[in-house]
Protein backbone atom coordinates (compact mmCIF):
# COMPACT_ATOMS: atom_id res chain seq x y z
CA UNK A 1 0.00 0.00 0.00
CA UNK A 2 0.85 3.65 -0.78
CA UNK A 3 1.73 5.83 1.99
CA UNK A 4 -0.74 8.87 2.47
CA UNK A 5 0.01 11.83 0.76
CA UNK A 6 1.68 10.14 -1.99
CA UNK A 7 1.24 9.95 -5.56
CA UNK A 8 2.21 6.89 -7.21
CA UNK A 9 3.85 7.64 -10.75
CA UNK A 10 3.19 5.85 -13.70
CA UNK A 11 5.68 3.03 -14.97
CA UNK A 12 6.19 4.73 -18.20
CA UNK A 13 6.95 7.82 -17.21
CA UNK A 14 10.51 7.55 -17.33
CA UNK A 15 10.89 5.98 -20.79
CA UNK A 16 8.53 9.25 -21.80
CA UNK A 17 11.07 10.97 -20.48
CA UNK A 18 13.94 9.39 -21.81
CA UNK A 19 12.46 9.50 -25.15
CA UNK A 20 11.74 13.18 -25.85
CA UNK A 21 15.30 13.80 -24.47
CA UNK A 22 16.58 11.47 -27.05
CA UNK A 23 13.80 13.53 -29.67
CA UNK A 24 15.59 16.88 -28.77
CA UNK A 25 19.53 15.35 -29.07
CA UNK A 26 18.33 14.18 -32.91
CA UNK A 27 16.66 17.26 -33.46
CA UNK A 28 20.03 19.02 -32.41
CA UNK A 29 22.01 16.42 -34.14
CA UNK A 30 20.17 16.94 -37.21
CA UNK A 31 20.36 21.06 -36.75
CA UNK A 32 23.94 20.69 -36.43
CA UNK A 33 24.61 18.60 -39.94
CA UNK A 34 21.89 21.14 -41.68
CA UNK A 35 24.18 23.95 -40.46
CA UNK A 36 27.53 21.94 -41.21
CA UNK A 37 26.28 21.25 -44.87
CA UNK A 38 24.89 24.91 -45.69
CA UNK A 39 28.12 26.84 -44.32
CA UNK A 40 29.74 24.26 -47.23
CA UNK A 41 27.26 25.02 -49.52
CA UNK A 42 27.86 28.66 -49.38
CA UNK A 43 31.01 28.25 -48.88
CA UNK A 44 31.29 26.40 -52.12
CA UNK A 45 28.99 28.58 -53.81
CA UNK A 46 30.74 31.84 -52.93
CA UNK A 47 34.31 30.15 -54.27
CA UNK A 48 32.16 29.39 -57.64
CA UNK A 49 30.74 33.15 -57.85
CA UNK A 50 33.98 34.82 -57.10
CA UNK A 51 35.62 32.54 -60.07
CA UNK A 52 32.32 33.61 -61.97
CA UNK A 53 33.00 37.03 -61.10
CA UNK A 54 36.97 36.59 -61.35
CA UNK A 55 36.29 35.42 -65.37
CA UNK A 56 33.49 38.09 -65.90
CA UNK A 57 35.75 40.79 -65.12
CA UNK A 58 38.72 38.71 -67.32
CA UNK A 59 36.83 38.96 -70.56
CA UNK A 60 36.00 42.85 -69.68
CA UNK A 61 39.67 43.64 -69.29
CA UNK A 62 40.38 42.12 -72.14
CA UNK A 63 37.87 43.77 -74.10
CA UNK A 64 39.57 46.96 -73.21
CA UNK A 65 43.10 45.57 -73.54
CA UNK A 66 42.51 44.45 -77.73
CA UNK A 67 40.70 47.37 -77.90
CA UNK A 68 43.90 49.13 -76.43
CA UNK A 69 45.70 47.17 -78.71
CA UNK A 70 43.85 48.66 -81.88
CA UNK A 71 44.64 52.18 -80.78
CA UNK A 72 48.14 51.57 -80.84
CA UNK A 73 48.33 49.91 -84.13
CA UNK A 74 45.92 52.98 -85.31
CA UNK A 75 48.57 55.31 -84.33
CA UNK A 76 51.39 53.37 -85.45
CA UNK A 77 49.66 53.20 -89.08
CA UNK A 78 49.11 56.59 -88.95
CA UNK A 79 52.58 57.56 -88.57
CA UNK A 80 53.76 55.18 -91.18
CA UNK A 81 51.63 56.09 -93.82
CA UNK A 82 52.49 59.93 -92.99
CA UNK A 83 56.29 59.12 -92.85
CA UNK A 84 56.70 56.62 -95.61
CA UNK A 85 57.59 53.88 -92.86
CA UNK A 86 58.48 53.29 -88.79
CA UNK A 87 62.10 54.19 -88.29
CA UNK A 88 61.72 55.36 -84.56
CA UNK A 89 59.78 56.08 -81.54
CA UNK A 90 61.57 59.47 -81.69
CA UNK A 91 59.09 60.41 -84.83
CA UNK A 92 56.37 60.75 -82.02
CA UNK A 93 54.68 56.96 -82.03
CA UNK A 94 56.79 56.20 -78.55
CA UNK A 95 53.43 56.94 -76.32
CA UNK A 96 50.60 56.15 -79.03
CA UNK A 97 48.07 56.06 -76.57
CA UNK A 98 48.88 59.68 -75.61
CA UNK A 99 49.10 60.46 -78.78
CA UNK A 100 45.54 58.80 -79.70
CA UNK A 101 43.62 60.93 -76.98
CA UNK A 102 42.91 57.52 -75.51
CA UNK A 103 40.48 57.89 -72.12
CA UNK A 104 39.93 54.44 -70.77
CA UNK A 105 36.57 53.99 -68.95
CA UNK A 106 36.23 55.37 -65.14
CA UNK A 107 38.14 53.09 -63.08
CA UNK A 108 40.36 51.36 -65.33
CA UNK A 109 44.44 52.27 -65.99
CA UNK A 110 45.63 51.40 -69.63
CA UNK A 111 49.77 51.09 -70.52
CA UNK A 112 50.67 50.52 -73.67
CA UNK A 113 54.85 50.12 -74.36
CA UNK A 114 56.61 49.38 -77.72
CA UNK A 115 59.50 47.48 -78.32
CA UNK A 116 61.52 47.23 -81.54
CA UNK A 117 61.96 43.42 -82.31
CA UNK A 118 64.04 44.54 -85.03
CA UNK A 119 66.59 46.31 -82.92
CA UNK A 120 68.02 42.77 -81.97
CA UNK A 121 70.17 40.19 -84.28
CA UNK A 122 67.49 38.32 -86.36
CA UNK A 123 68.67 34.23 -85.17
CA UNK A 124 67.28 33.23 -88.48
CA UNK A 125 70.01 35.13 -90.41
CA UNK A 126 73.15 34.98 -88.00
CA UNK A 127 76.64 33.25 -89.07
CA UNK A 128 79.48 31.89 -87.02
CA UNK A 129 81.15 35.17 -87.25
CA UNK A 130 78.32 36.95 -85.66
CA UNK A 131 77.53 34.73 -82.95
CA UNK A 132 81.33 34.41 -82.07
CA UNK A 133 81.52 38.65 -82.28
CA UNK A 134 78.04 38.55 -80.14
CA UNK A 135 79.26 36.15 -77.23
CA UNK A 136 82.76 37.97 -76.79
CA UNK A 137 80.55 41.21 -76.45
CA UNK A 138 78.88 39.49 -74.09
CA UNK A 139 82.66 38.70 -71.84
CA UNK A 140 83.32 35.28 -73.28
CA UNK A 141 86.97 34.44 -74.37
CA UNK A 142 87.73 33.53 -77.62
CA UNK A 143 87.41 29.74 -76.96
CA UNK A 144 84.58 29.70 -75.52
CA UNK A 145 83.19 32.38 -78.08
CA UNK A 146 84.30 29.86 -80.86
CA UNK A 147 82.49 27.10 -79.07
CA UNK A 148 79.41 28.65 -78.33
CA UNK A 149 78.97 29.91 -82.25
CA UNK A 150 79.62 26.54 -83.60
CA UNK A 151 77.57 24.58 -81.26
CA UNK A 152 74.45 26.67 -81.84
CA UNK A 153 75.29 26.54 -85.63
CA UNK A 154 75.32 22.73 -85.54
CA UNK A 155 71.76 23.52 -83.96
CA UNK A 156 70.51 25.30 -86.59
CA UNK A 157 72.29 24.82 -89.76
CA UNK A 158 72.24 21.37 -91.92
CA UNK A 159 75.75 20.05 -92.70
CA UNK A 160 77.16 22.30 -90.72
CA UNK A 161 81.00 21.56 -90.27
CA UNK A 162 82.06 23.58 -86.86
CA UNK A 163 85.45 25.68 -86.95
CA UNK A 164 86.92 23.90 -84.23
CA UNK A 165 87.77 20.53 -84.25
CA UNK A 166 86.87 20.18 -80.99
CA UNK A 167 83.41 21.46 -81.27
CA UNK A 168 80.13 19.09 -81.04
CA UNK A 169 79.00 17.79 -84.10
CA UNK A 170 75.73 16.61 -85.05
CA UNK A 171 76.21 13.12 -84.57
CA UNK A 172 77.38 13.31 -81.36
CA UNK A 173 73.92 14.09 -80.29
CA UNK A 174 73.12 10.37 -81.68
CA UNK A 175 75.03 9.14 -78.08
CA UNK A 176 72.88 11.15 -76.08
CA UNK A 177 70.50 9.04 -73.66
CA UNK A 178 67.72 10.04 -76.09
CA UNK A 179 69.52 9.60 -79.15
CA UNK A 180 68.65 12.30 -81.51
CA UNK A 181 69.54 14.82 -84.46
CA UNK A 182 69.61 18.47 -84.53
CA UNK A 183 66.25 20.04 -85.76
CA UNK A 184 68.62 22.09 -88.75
CA UNK A 185 66.52 25.22 -88.28
CA UNK A 186 66.46 28.31 -86.13
CA UNK A 187 65.36 28.26 -82.63
CA UNK A 188 61.67 28.45 -82.51
CA UNK A 189 62.46 28.84 -78.20
CA UNK A 190 64.67 30.04 -76.29
CA UNK A 191 64.45 27.32 -74.05
CA UNK A 192 66.12 24.92 -76.66
CA UNK A 193 69.00 26.47 -75.53
CA UNK A 194 69.25 23.68 -72.50
CA UNK A 195 68.86 20.53 -75.52
CA UNK A 196 72.05 22.29 -77.16
CA UNK A 197 75.44 20.53 -76.04
CA UNK A 198 78.27 23.13 -74.29
CA UNK A 199 75.23 26.10 -74.50
CA UNK A 200 73.73 24.33 -71.49
CA UNK A 201 76.81 24.04 -70.05
CA UNK A 202 77.89 27.66 -70.22
CA UNK A 203 74.37 29.42 -70.16
CA UNK A 204 72.92 27.92 -67.20
CA UNK A 205 74.10 27.13 -63.68
CA UNK A 206 74.50 24.11 -61.62
CA UNK A 207 70.62 23.56 -61.03
CA UNK A 208 69.45 23.79 -64.91
CA UNK A 209 68.98 27.50 -64.38
CA UNK A 210 69.47 30.20 -66.82
CA UNK A 211 71.92 32.18 -66.19
CA UNK A 212 73.49 35.92 -66.71
CA UNK A 213 74.93 35.05 -69.75
CA UNK A 214 71.47 33.46 -71.09
CA UNK A 215 69.42 36.56 -70.61
CA UNK A 216 72.22 38.92 -72.09
CA UNK A 217 72.05 36.45 -74.85
CA UNK A 218 68.36 36.32 -74.60
CA UNK A 219 68.16 40.01 -74.97
CA UNK A 220 70.33 40.31 -77.64
CA UNK A 221 68.82 38.46 -80.41
CA UNK A 222 65.30 37.79 -81.84
CA UNK A 223 63.67 34.40 -82.87
CA UNK A 224 62.05 36.71 -85.82
CA UNK A 225 62.97 35.99 -89.34
CA UNK A 226 64.05 40.21 -90.55
CA UNK A 227 66.87 41.24 -92.67
CA UNK A 228 68.74 44.30 -91.71
CA UNK A 229 68.59 45.18 -88.10
CA UNK A 230 67.27 48.82 -87.21
CA UNK A 231 69.72 50.78 -86.57
CA UNK A 232 67.66 53.72 -85.01
CA UNK A 233 66.61 51.20 -81.48
CA UNK A 234 69.55 48.55 -81.99
CA UNK A 235 71.23 46.96 -79.24
CA UNK A 236 75.21 48.27 -78.96
CA UNK A 237 75.92 44.30 -79.34
CA UNK A 238 73.66 44.72 -82.64
CA UNK A 239 75.73 47.49 -83.77
CA UNK A 240 78.78 45.88 -82.98
CA UNK A 241 78.66 42.11 -84.03
CA UNK A 242 76.93 43.18 -87.22
CA UNK A 243 78.08 46.85 -88.31
CA UNK A 244 81.21 46.24 -86.71
CA UNK A 245 81.33 49.82 -85.35
CA UNK A 246 84.38 50.41 -82.84
CA UNK A 247 83.81 51.77 -79.10
CA UNK A 248 84.24 55.70 -80.42
CA UNK A 249 81.31 54.96 -83.37
CA UNK A 250 79.13 53.46 -80.95
CA UNK A 251 79.23 56.43 -78.64
CA UNK A 252 78.77 58.53 -81.47
CA UNK A 253 75.74 56.77 -82.49
CA UNK A 254 74.14 56.71 -79.10
CA UNK A 255 74.62 60.38 -78.38
CA UNK A 256 72.95 61.17 -81.71
CA UNK A 257 70.24 59.55 -81.27
CA UNK A 258 69.52 60.24 -77.48
CA UNK A 259 70.23 63.93 -78.19
CA UNK A 260 73.39 63.38 -75.90
CA UNK A 261 77.17 65.40 -75.69
CA UNK A 262 77.96 66.89 -78.41
CA UNK A 263 74.38 66.56 -79.77
CA UNK A 264 72.21 67.60 -76.30
CA UNK A 265 71.36 70.86 -78.32
CA UNK A 266 69.53 69.29 -81.04
CA UNK A 267 67.59 66.47 -79.16
CA UNK A 268 66.77 62.97 -80.18
CA UNK A 269 66.94 62.15 -83.77
CA UNK A 270 67.07 59.29 -85.79
CA UNK A 271 68.29 57.82 -89.08
CA UNK A 272 66.03 58.34 -92.31
CA UNK A 273 68.10 56.23 -94.67
CA UNK A 274 71.76 54.57 -95.28
CA UNK A 275 72.71 57.99 -96.03
CA UNK A 276 72.05 59.74 -92.92
CA UNK A 277 73.95 57.12 -91.23
CA UNK A 278 77.42 57.58 -94.06
CA UNK A 279 76.63 61.32 -93.29
CA UNK A 280 77.86 60.62 -89.52
CA UNK A 281 79.94 57.55 -89.37
CA UNK A 282 81.29 57.72 -92.66
CA UNK A 283 80.90 55.80 -95.48
CA UNK A 284 83.33 53.72 -95.39
CA UNK A 285 82.48 52.88 -91.83
CA UNK A 286 78.28 52.65 -92.51
CA UNK A 287 77.28 49.12 -92.29
CA UNK A 288 74.96 47.69 -95.39
CA UNK A 289 73.96 44.57 -92.95
CA UNK A 290 72.00 47.60 -90.87
CA UNK A 291 68.87 49.31 -91.86
CA UNK A 292 67.08 52.50 -90.77
CA UNK A 293 63.41 50.99 -90.81
CA UNK A 294 61.09 49.12 -88.09
CA UNK A 295 60.99 45.65 -89.62
CA UNK A 296 58.37 44.00 -86.42
CA UNK A 297 57.34 45.86 -82.74
CA UNK A 298 56.49 44.27 -79.70
CA UNK A 299 53.59 45.84 -78.57
CA UNK A 300 52.66 45.16 -74.79
CA UNK A 301 49.26 46.18 -73.13
CA UNK A 302 48.24 45.92 -69.96
CA UNK A 303 45.28 47.00 -68.38
CA UNK A 304 44.31 47.48 -64.67
CA UNK A 305 41.08 48.16 -62.32
CA UNK A 306 41.92 47.56 -58.68
CA UNK A 307 44.51 44.48 -57.65
CA UNK A 308 43.06 42.73 -60.87
CA UNK A 309 45.07 43.44 -64.35
CA UNK A 310 44.89 41.63 -68.13
CA UNK A 311 48.12 41.38 -70.09
CA UNK A 312 48.06 41.31 -73.91
CA UNK A 313 51.57 41.07 -75.77
CA UNK A 314 51.65 41.04 -79.56
CA UNK A 315 54.04 40.72 -82.31
CA UNK A 316 53.74 42.50 -85.69
CA UNK A 317 54.94 43.71 -88.83
CA UNK A 318 54.29 46.24 -91.80
CA UNK A 319 54.64 45.32 -95.13
CA UNK A 320 55.84 41.66 -94.86
CA UNK A 321 58.94 43.18 -93.24
CA UNK A 322 59.53 40.42 -90.66
CA UNK A 323 58.17 37.04 -90.07
CA UNK A 324 58.08 33.56 -88.06
CA UNK A 325 60.97 30.95 -87.93
CA UNK A 326 61.37 28.90 -90.51
CA UNK A 327 59.73 25.81 -89.87
CA UNK A 328 60.82 22.22 -89.32
CA UNK A 329 62.24 20.34 -92.19
CA UNK A 330 60.26 17.16 -91.26
CA UNK A 331 57.46 19.41 -91.19
CA UNK A 332 57.85 21.18 -94.00
CA UNK A 333 58.52 17.55 -96.07
CA UNK A 334 55.37 16.28 -94.82
CA UNK A 335 53.24 19.62 -95.59
CA UNK A 336 54.56 19.07 -99.22
CA UNK A 337 54.07 15.59 -99.87
CA UNK A 338 50.29 16.10 -98.27
CA UNK A 339 49.76 18.73 -100.64
CA UNK A 340 51.10 16.46 -103.16
CA UNK A 341 48.75 13.37 -101.86
CA UNK A 342 45.91 15.92 -102.07
CA UNK A 343 46.72 16.76 -105.70
CA UNK A 344 47.07 13.38 -106.84
CA UNK A 345 44.12 12.64 -105.26
CA UNK A 346 42.23 15.57 -107.00
CA UNK A 347 43.77 14.61 -110.31
CA UNK A 348 42.20 11.27 -110.16
CA UNK A 349 38.67 12.35 -109.17
CA UNK A 350 38.78 14.69 -112.42
CA UNK A 351 39.58 11.78 -114.31
CA UNK A 352 37.19 9.60 -113.32
CA UNK A 353 34.05 12.39 -113.23
CA UNK A 354 34.75 14.83 -115.45
CA UNK A 355 31.48 16.68 -114.07
CA UNK A 356 32.30 16.57 -110.69
CA UNK A 357 35.58 17.71 -110.90
CA UNK A 358 34.05 20.82 -112.57
CA UNK A 359 32.03 21.42 -109.92
CA UNK A 360 34.90 21.37 -107.29
CA UNK A 361 37.42 23.31 -109.48
CA UNK A 362 34.14 26.33 -109.66
CA UNK A 363 33.58 25.93 -106.33
CA UNK A 364 37.32 26.38 -104.70
CA UNK A 365 37.68 28.92 -107.44
CA UNK A 366 34.84 30.84 -105.91
CA UNK A 367 35.97 30.02 -102.88
CA UNK A 368 39.47 31.66 -103.50
CA UNK A 369 37.87 34.77 -104.51
CA UNK A 370 35.63 35.36 -101.42
CA UNK A 371 38.38 34.87 -99.60
CA UNK A 372 40.84 37.31 -101.46
CA UNK A 373 37.70 40.01 -101.96
CA UNK A 374 37.47 39.78 -97.57
CA UNK A 375 41.19 39.97 -97.32
CA UNK A 376 41.35 43.25 -100.03
CA UNK A 377 37.94 44.98 -98.05
CA UNK A 378 39.32 44.65 -94.87
CA UNK A 379 43.08 46.09 -96.22
CA UNK A 380 44.64 45.66 -92.38
CA UNK A 381 48.31 46.61 -92.64
CA UNK A 382 49.88 44.49 -90.18
CA UNK A 383 50.92 40.64 -90.26
CA UNK A 384 50.58 39.06 -86.44
CA UNK A 385 53.44 36.81 -86.09
CA UNK A 386 52.36 35.86 -82.53
CA UNK A 387 49.90 37.25 -79.92
CA UNK A 388 50.07 36.17 -76.01
CA UNK A 389 48.31 36.58 -72.86
CA UNK A 390 48.64 37.05 -69.19
CA UNK A 391 51.05 33.76 -67.93
CA UNK A 392 51.57 33.17 -71.54
CA UNK A 393 53.58 36.00 -71.62
CA UNK A 394 56.82 34.96 -71.23
CA UNK A 395 59.59 38.03 -69.83
CA UNK A 396 63.54 37.96 -71.22
CA UNK A 397 64.41 37.45 -67.17
CA UNK A 398 62.29 34.01 -67.46
CA UNK A 399 63.13 30.47 -68.32
CA UNK A 400 62.42 30.85 -71.74
CA UNK A 401 60.88 32.68 -74.58
CA UNK A 402 58.78 31.45 -77.76
CA UNK A 403 57.81 32.11 -81.02
CA UNK A 404 54.93 30.06 -82.59
CA UNK A 405 55.18 26.86 -84.13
Amino acid sequence: MSRPGTERKPPGGRWSQNRTGSVILLVLMTLLFTAFALTKYLEKMSVDLLADARDARADRLRVHAYSALETVLAVLQEFSTTNGGLHSSNEGWGTPLEFAGYAPPDGLTVEATIEDESGKISLPHADFQTLRDLFLLLGQKQSDAEHLADALMVWIQPGYEPVDSFSARATDYERETLPHDPPARSLHSFSELASIQFVRDTLYDQDGRPNELWRSFVDSVSLFDFNQPNTNSARVTTLAALGGYDEATLKMITEYLGGLGTYSRQGPAFFRNAQDVAGLVGQAAASARLGTQVRCLRVNVTVSEGSASFRVSAVVTLSGGAQLPPADQATASNMSTSLAASNDSTSAQNTSSSNDGSAAAATTTSAAAASSQTQSSLNYPFALLEIRENNEIVDTGASSQSAPP
